[in-house]
């Protein structure tokens, strides 16, 4: 599942994979978790083109420091590509609470798994989130992928926008300029642009819901 959730298709799944816990737009990941008792329904949609892509994550709050996530996405276009992508299992704990978390990402799809570490820090309205992880297939002899990524997210009142960058071993592999807007408590919208480093890489336009309750 490439990135609903990588790079491969850049960045058509833009916010799943190694951004099924992420916040919409961002596939980077904050340290925070999902409060105890609470829901989080997340949708989106990447465009652009002859590109089509949905996705859907879902997020329940098992404690006060950890959470589990299941996501799934579907792609629309190009037609030879269409068709329901694996499912994915997100397991994420906070070390300490809203500045380091691990969390570990199986797919249901495909052998991959990510191990994956998140630090955020605060600076007043400025947040920066940094993750560093390990991708591996669990196939014997199969080669492993360190990963990383960067965001920077300025928030203001109920608005909030940021950049991001993200690669591998190989350098940055993609990026993504977004915002999202909080409606109402619990229910934000979100719109984005991604992009590859590769000069012959196409664009994708993100837009999304969050939902918690």
């Amino acid at each position: 599942m490439r990135e609903l959730l990588r790079y491969a298709t850049i960045c058509l799944a833009l916010p799943f994979m190694s951004g099924l816990y992420a916040a919409r737009p961002f596939a980077t990941d904050d340290a925070s978790t999902v409060a105890h008792g609470i829901h989080e329904l997340e949708f989106g949609c990447d465009f652009w083109s002859e590109q089509a892509a949905l996705g859907l994550g879902f997020k329940h709050g098992i404690t006060d420091r950890m959470d589990l996530g299941i996501g799934t996405g579907c792609v629309i276009l190009p037609e030879q590509d269409n068709g329901f992508e694996g499912a994915e299992l997100a397991l994420k704990f906070a070390i300490i609470p809203d500045f380091i978390a691990a969390s570990l990402t199986g797919s249901f799809g495909e052998a991959a798994y990510i191990i994956n570490g998140v630090v955020t820090q605060t600076l007043g309205p400025l947040e920066i989130d940094g993750n560093f992880g390990y991708e591996t297939t669990g196939i014997s002899g199969g080669d492993g992928v360190v990963i990383y990524g960067l965001a920077a997210i300025f928030n203001t009142g109920p608005y909030a926008f940021g950049i991001e960058g993200r690669g591998d071993r190989d350098g940055l592999q993609s990026w993504l300029i977004g915002g999202r807007f909080t409606l109402v408590e619990g229910f934000a919208a979100d719109i984005g642009i991604a992009g590859s480093f590769d000069e012959d890489a196409a664009m994708s336009a993100t837009a999304g819901i969050h939902y918690e309750f």
